[in-house]
């Protein structure tokens, strides 16, 4: 679910080459972090750091935060794009909704009411997992914002990533405990909860996400520091429309896709990548789980570097 550059040639009277070619290139400023306000009164918590043209990170959870994402890889692309890092209304550093409104496309507006205040005509989407779902929506409805997306780690289908995790997790339970989960007579989502209950439980559920315990330390170090706020989290559910099979709306969205899918994702699915239909799509499958950009960081900034240098001339 971002960025632009401007190059202007200096070339003026007394205006040495080298001088000239050092306005050429973007320079970092000092992050800035703010509090801005939507049309319905939710105020949001942005940070905006790095150089380069702009990118929004959007986060997953459901109602996660995203500074644990900045500060375990994502910064680590500050160095060719603005990162522009928003928690989510109801997540993490940002105000509840004051009418209570969690719509998957209120969600996407906020976004886009982001970039006007920032004055951002076009811009960069870099989305994780759950976000996934909400830049595909935000795409949908305001494609001409976006000049490339990249999808990371993300699900644009909640039923078959569900089932991922819960064939995954019978896979790591002792045949006595599957029981439960194997009851096709069941809500998918009840036994999608019930089997998350019962790896937490046992200390198992991490084994989804991560393929090196020192993953799941750092995240529980960061995420140990963020506010109690978590109304989106226990409100989107009540929502319909999350549900839906994003994957049929990725066949509407032309703007260059880069698709970065873990080979150990038990989160979302290693094959759940897949199932995308965007006509503009680049693909790459590599190890590691669900915090890719953690575990695999250097190989996560080749990628996407790679995949911004080839999309620059057209975005």
């Amino acid at each position: 679910m971002k960025a632009r550059f401007s190059f202007i040639l200096m070339f003026v009277l007394g205006i040495s080459l080298s001088a000239a070619l050092a306005q050429t290139k973007p320079t970092a400023s000092a992050p800035k972090e703010m509090r801005l306000t939507m049309t319905d009164g939710t105020e949001l918590y942005v940070k905006v750091s790095g150089k380069g043209r702009p990118c929004l990170f959007i986060h997953g959870g459901p109602g996660a935060w995203s500074h644990s994402f900045e500060v375990l890889g994502i910064n680590s692309l500050e160095d060719s794009l603005q990162m522009i890092y928003v928690d989510q209304r109801g997540s993490g550093r940002s105000g509840k909704s004051p009418s209570g409104n969690y719509s998957l496309h209120r969600v996407a507006q906020d976004f886009d009411e982001v970039r006007q205040q920032l004055g951002h005509s076009k811009w960069t989407v870099l989305a994780h997992s759950f976000g996934g779902i909400l830049a595909t929506e935000y795409a949908y409805y305001y494609p001409q914002t976006i000049s490339r997306m990249v999808l990371l780690s993300a699900t644009l289908h909640l039923e078959p990533s569900m089932h991922a995790q819960i064939n995954r997790g019978v896979e790591l339970l002792k045949p006595e405990d599957t029981a439960p989960f194997l009851d096709t007579n069941k809500p998918i989502f009840d036994r999608f909860m019930a089997i998350i209950q019962t790896l937490n439980q046992k200390d198992m559920y991490h084994q989804l996400m991560y393929t090196t315990s020192d993953g799941l330390k750092k995240m529980n170090e960061e995420d140990a520091k963020r506010p109690g706020n978590y109304s989106f989290g226990q409100a989107w559910s009540n929502y319909p429309e999350y549900f839906q099979d994003f994957t049929e709306v990725s066949r509407h969205l032309k703007m260059p896709v880069l698709v970065i899918s873990g080979q150990q994702d038990f989160s979302i699915g290693p094959n759940h990548y897949k199932s995308f239909k965007f006509p503009n799509q680049t693909t790459v499958s590599m190890p590691g789980g669900h915090v890719i950009y953690l575990e695999q960081n250097a190989q996560f900034q080749k990628v996407v570097k790679e995949f911004l240098k080839k999309t620059s001339r057209k975005s």
